[in-house]
């Protein structure tokens, strides 16, 4: 069930005294008694949703208590229309390595004939494997870099769900994770480390 979006206000109550969830740089709870400058230190946390669509939930929910869309991305196979945050399809990505591998062997095939003219077909075969190889090295590394944050969930993501990444004041940290494992028991709160398991029951 979910709680936030009518009673994000009564909830911001409970919060730790510390920056609040507009990350504004000088902002301080109502009722903190030292008003100080605060250096924002964040932490990244992950939750898993086997339905997308309670994935989405808990995105709106998490903007609807104030954190900024730019802290929140969501990764998987399936993502809801109309979310407001940063959205990553994933998928396995063959087809575009081996996409990355021909143009490749056309690009050093054709730029070794241009620059050795004359070159005998075994040089331009030789140059065509290293012009795969390099295509594809380089697809895979680009891959590897676009999915790093979830890659310890890529079986859940290739079997569905839906992972979402949210940069978290850690003033906030376990004031947020408690209100994520309340309200929302049908998702998987990985807590900081992606390929963890839920710390609540």
């Amino acid at each position: 069930m979910t709680i936030w979006a009518s009673g994000a206000r009564e909830a911001s109550a409970h919060r730790p005294c510390g920056v609040d969830m507009s990350y504004e740089p000088l902002a301080i709870h109502p009722g903190c008694e030292q008003r100080q400058r605060v250096l924002a230190m964040t932490t990244s946390i992950y939750i898993r949703a086997r339905d997308p669509e309670n994935g989405a939930r808990v995105v709106e929910d998490m903007l609807a208590l104030g954190l900024p869309p730019e802290r929140l991305k969501v990764y998987g196979k399936r993502i809801p229309e109309g979310l407001r945050v940063q959205a990553i399809r994933w998928h396995r990505g063959i087809l575009s390595i081996v996409l990355a591998a021909i143009a490749g062997a056309i690009a050093f095939a054709v730029v070794g004939a241009v620059l050795l003219i004359g070159i005998d077909s075994e040089t331009a075969e030789l140059l065509a494997l290293v012009g795969a190889g390099t295509g594809a090295f380089w697809q895979q590394s680009r891959l590897s870099r676009r999915y790093a944050a979830v890659s310890a969930q890529k079986d859940a993501l290739r079997h569905g769900d839906m992972m979402i990444v949210a940069d978290v004041d850690n003033a906030e940290l376990e004031w947020v994770e408690t209100q994520v494992a309340e309200s929302h028991p049908e998702v998987l709160l990985l807590g900081t480390d992606p390929g963890g398991v839920p710390p609540f029951p």
